[in-house]
């Protein structure tokens, strides 16, 4: 499950190959598309189990509310194909004003790597005290 999991929060960057057809952080970054998506690969690999589900959709989502957290996006089409209104959060800590890539992996490392693994960490010690 975890690798299905991990394509699932690669998944809606496919819209790169349909450019310029397709809008980058359109439909495929959408609500509909990361529940439909997530319940085709539960119906397809995982005989649709309800929790399997909900881990997919929550992958493919996470991908989506991160481009949301980006300074150097447009915005991302959560509620497409029923409205080309794009959102950001309020709060856009990724993206280097000055388009620095070394900047912005460093901030992706401290903003989106390093809080679920010290989550991690910290379970498993919780787990093991127990």
């Amino acid at each position: 499950m975890c690798i299905a999991a991990a394509a699932c929060a690669a998944l809606p960057d496919i819209d790169v190959l349909g450019a310029p057809l397709i809008a980058h952080r359109g439909i495929t970054h959408s609500l509909l598309f990361a529940v439909a998506a997530a319940a085709l690969a539960t119906a397809l690999w995982f005989h649709g189990r309800r929790g399997v589900l909900v881990v997919l959709s929550v992958a493919l989502l996470s991908h989506s509310f991160l481009d949301a957290l980006s300074s150097y996006s447009v915005g991302v089409a959560f509620l497409a194909p029923f409205s080309d209104v794009r959102y950001r959060f309020l709060w856009t800590p990724l993206g280097d004003p000055a388009g620095r890539l070394s900047r912005q992996l460093v901030q992706e490392v401290w903003l989106v790597l390093v809080p679920p693994l010290l989550a991690t960490w910290l379970g498993l010690r919780l787990r093991r005290s127990t």
